[in-house]
């Protein structure tokens, strides 16, 4: 193997046309298929949410979800257009790689902190009102965005101060390492018990939409979004460089970025209105249905 190719792990660093051979151009067309579809489908819940729907606590958490995976698809977008160029330079390629792993981890982040807190709002109702605070939620978020804002910031910084390759590596290894070891456990943990609790509780009667809504959230997200970290990692110690794995978990990132407005879609419709719903009437049945959870937890 060459010096070139095991010190490329990442992102596609290498310069070959992948986009030239039968499954890399398939990659890459349904790579952008999801990534526009995304970009319009989060767009529409970023413009509904800040101006149509009055803001909650929960609701703060989704929006800023929402402009994560916005950012995510559109970091992959234009990373995708600027190999099809063969003319990006390092420090372009640097910084779309920075923008996506900031956006990438902080929709990590935002989820984990939601499947907790959706657990401790499950599993001890009455302490989570009483210590909960109104305004937490955007305090948390923007901790979470400015935590994974150095981190990427330093993804950039260092790749274009010192050698591009090898800071690469490092900044990744730190990045995902983080997101494998420390967030994701935390995530899969709170996902399982928020899942076990809610099935042993709805025993008769179906669970509140916007519960439906975070377990399947957490779910793709963990299949289809964690193998990045998890290729990533494991490329970048074994020493071995694989485009074809890189780019599949970049297609399946950007799937997951994308599935969240369906996801609203497919749990907010009225089973007799299926086609007549907007996008409005589906997210604002979604948090009535939130505001009705928290009564009953604190009648619970």
């Amino acid at each position: 193997m060459t010096t070139e190719n095991t010190s490329s792990v990442g992102f596609t660093l290498e310069r070959e046309d992948f986009s030239s051979t039968e499954y890399g151009l398939a990659i890459y067309i349904l790579t952008a298929f999801f990534c526009l579809c995304g970009l319009v489908g989060n767009g529409k819940v970023i413009w509904l949410l800040s101006l149509y729907i009055q803001r909650t606590y929960f609701i703060t958490y989704i929006l800023n979800l929402a402009i994560a995976d916005f950012g995510t698809l559109l970091a992959l977008f234009i990373r995708l257009f600027a190999l099809s160029l063969h003319k990006a330079s390092d420090f372009a390629l640097s910084f779309l790689y920075s923008l996506f792993f900031f956006t990438h981890s902080t929709s990590l982040y935002l989820l984990t902190v939601i499947s907790m807190e959706r657990c401790l709002a499950v599993l001890l109702p009455v302490w989570y009102q009483r210590r909960r605070r109104g305004h937490a939620s955007v305090f948390v978020s923007f901790l979470l965005w400015v935590f994974s804002g150095l981190l990427s910031g330093g993804l950039l910084l260092f790749c274009h101060v010192l050698s591009f390759k090898t800071t690469y590596l490092i900044m990744t290894n730190i990045i995902c390492s983080l997101n494998m070891l420390i967030f994701t456990p935390f995530m899969v943990a709170s996902t399982l018990t928020l899942f076990i609790k809610i099935c042993c509780h709805s025993q008769g009667h179906h669970p509140p939409k916007v519960y439906s809504v975070i377990l399947l959230a957490l779910l793709f997200f963990i299949i289809f979004a964690i193998p990045l970290s998890a290729v990533h990692v494991v490329l970048i110690y074994s020493k071995h460089y694989s485009r074809l794995a890189i780019e599949i978990s970049v297609l399946c990132a950007s799937f997951n970025s994308s599935v969240n407005p369906l996801i609203y879609c497919f749990i907010g419709r009225d089973k007799n209105h299926w086609c007549k719903d907007s996008m409005k009437v589906v997210l604002q049945r979604i948090f009535k249905d939130e505001t009705e959870s928290r009564t009953s937890e604190s009648a619970a």
